[in-house]
């Protein structure tokens, strides 16, 4: 898929910029560990390229690194990548239980979360939660500096910000 071999190329510059940053601020252990990374090869699926942004490393690289553009997170808006947990501008939306929730642009979710799982919430280009956890859930949330979380706890549920 070109949109995908088009993200790669992208990530390849984002991914050197990031090296770059830290080199510069002197944390070269950070610095070696960007070189060494080749997780995105461009060859993936939308489904293995989605469950890459998904990892810890890919979660915290995107989110910390303002990566891809909403521009290009648009790009994928037809393919409807919702099936694979990613909401690019759906307005508001509501859902419960949902494992991995990527809210991207224009999105206002309403999260809940009852069961005793863990979870994954990411935030970027300015979306919005509203997040209820109760039980045993819990609740690990990315987000960049533009998006907003907000939190409501009950019981022995944790939410990871």
């Amino acid at each position: 898929m070109k949109e995908i071999q088009e993200a790669q190329q992208k990530w390849m510059v984002a991914k050197d910029a990031a090296q770059e940053k830290c080199e510069k601020s002197h944390d070269y252990e950070m610095a070696r560990k960007l070189c060494a990374c080749h997780m995105f090869t461009g060859d993936e699926s939308l489904e293995e390229m989605i469950t890459l942004m998904f990892s810890p490393q890919g979660l915290e690289f995107l989110t910390t690194n303002h990566f891809p553009d909403l521009k290009t997170f648009r790009t994928f808006k037809k393919y409807c990548p919702e099936r694979y947990g990613v909401y690019i501008d759906c307005g508001e939306i509501s859902l419960a239980d949902e494992r991995y929730v990527f809210l991207v642009g224009n999105t206002t979710a309403e999260l809940s979360y009852e069961e005793t799982n863990r979870n994954y919430v990411a935030l970027m280009w300015g979306a919005k939660a509203h997040i209820k956890a109760s039980g045993f859930s819990i609740v690990k949330v990315e987000k960049d500096d533009v998006s907003t979380v907000n939190v409501e706890k009950s019981d022995f549920a944790k939410v990871l910000l």
